[in-house]
């Protein structure tokens, strides 16, 4: 049985003055401890359980009076005397309250508030790009949020991500990959900070079970123009108006991605030397080095038709804000000059060697028509170009990586001249309808 002290009055504590650990009596091992002219209450015990000394702070005096620190060291001993370790309970008691907590922060966390702190984390930490930045909030806005923003994280299920990724699993592989890799990244994240710690409901194991297996497709390349139509299109594409059908004229004056066109900026523009100088990051092959585009009269005749004056960095900006045009904006213009072609027995602007899902022509896209009828037009041995323009120099004004048969070494620089020649030439020929 513990030894109690003989007890002090609040008058004899408030008179203690120098440094040091008193027992103030009143119940077993309640002492009080002065530290550089702080006083403050603790009880002594040996653990019931471990049978070591310990103490257990009670409060410091002033907050806490004498009669309540009385008070909680005897509730305290009560414990003891049960064989429990006050501690032991308390660190128990708090950690259960701190899982209640947690259970319902996670009750209330959903998607929506998980995605936003994501997205904000990434915005501080990660350094991601504009381009990846704008790319992850359009597809969680399109894919994610519709089906799993009100949705509590820890009620989000395998089958629940299944849902996601269902409408676009046959037609869209490596979409639904790119969708199925944010979400793990997002409950990844949220898994570290203890928002959730539930099985994991993105495990590519557990979802192949609930998604059909993908029938096998015949390859599909972007439609493309024939290299004849190639002109008509581009007296039709001069005649419309809008930002879009500028930036799309330019994609193609260039030969360059859609996604390059679109992002554009004024200060990637040497007038002086009529290039036009996309950073490697901003390229499909970083690893190239930046792109080097040579402008052709034309392309320069139409940069200093926009000018360089207004409110956005970007060349072609979309209508509202600093921001760069949306990938849709090419496709939906073509489209409507399509249509517009046919209804004048012209033709359309359709690749004639493909056809869309429903059997007709497919209509041909900005990437085919930029990229895919430029290499066509560059070997076109019709109008000789297969004797004008070597393979290496149109692969090189593409950007594609050179292989060792084009001499993977060739120093791009040197190749400066040829390349100018031939998007001149190709520039000529797009505006070479009567």
């Amino acid at each position: 049985m513990p030894k109690i002290a003989a007890s002090l009055s609040d008058l004899q504590i408030r008179r203690l003055k120098d440094d040091g650990v008193y027992a103030i009596g009143g119940v077993a091992g309640l002492m009080l401890r002065i530290q550089k002219g702080r006083k403050s209450f603790f009880l002594r015990y040996t653990s019931p359980l471990t049978q070591k000394r310990r103490e257990m702070a009670l409060g410091a005096y002033g907050v806490c009076s004498l009669k309540q620190a009385r008070d909680k060291a005897a509730e305290l001993r009560a414990q003891i005397g049960d064989g429990l370790d006050p501690l032991q309970l308390r660190a128990e008691t708090q950690q259960k309250e701190r899982e209640e907590f947690l259970a319902k922060t996670r009750a209330a966390y959903t998607v929506s508030k998980l995605s936003d702190e994501f997205v904000s984390f990434k915005d501080t930490f990660s350094g991601w790009s504009q381009k990846d930045r704008d790319l992850f909030l359009g597809r969680l806005g399109r894919y994610i949020i519709p089906i799993l923003g009100d949705q509590s994280i820890g009620e989000v299920t395998a089958k629940k991500v299944a849902e996601v990724l269902l409408p676009i699993w046959q037609d869209h592989a490596a979409l639904s990959k790119k969708i199925r890799g944010m979400l793990r990244q997002m409950f990844a994240w949220a898994k570290a900070r203890e928002y959730f710690t539930g099985a994991d409901p993105v495990d590519p194991k557990v979802l192949q079970h609930l998604l059909p297996k993908r029938e096998r497709k015949v390859d599909r390349h972007h439609g493309m123009l024939a290299v004849k139509d190639v002109p008509r299109f581009m007296e039709a594409l001069r005649q419309r108006e809008g930002i879009a059908a500028r930036c799309l004229e330019f994609a193609v004056l260039t030969a360059t991605r859609s996604s390059n066109a679109r992002q554009a900026q004024w200060e990637e523009i040497d007038w002086e030397r009529k290039l036009w100088i996309i950073p490697a990051r901003k390229t499909k092959v970083a690893e190239n080095g930046d792109l080097v585009v040579p402008l052709s009269q034309q392309a320069m005749v139409l940069l200093k038709s926009i000018g360089t004056q207004g409110f956005s960095s970007y060349i072609f900006p979309a209508r509202h804000g600093n921001s760069a045009l949306s990938d849709g904006a090419f496709k939906s213009l073509i489209i409507k000059m399509n249509a517009e072609s046919l209804q004048k027995g012209e033709g359309g602007f359709v690749d004639p060697k493909q056809k869309s899902k429903n059997g007709l022509p497919a209509i041909a896209t900005p990437h085919g028509i930029a990229r895919a009828s430029f290499r066509t037009w560059a070997q076109d041995d019709e109008l000789g170009n297969d004797r004008r323009f070597s393979d290496k120099i149109a692969e090189m004004c593409l950007h594609h990586k050179i292989s060792d048969a084009y001499n993977g070494a060739y120093e791009r620089n040197e190749a400066m001249k040829s390349r100018t020649e031939m998007m001149q030439a190709w520039a000529d020929y797009c505006f070479s309808a009567k």
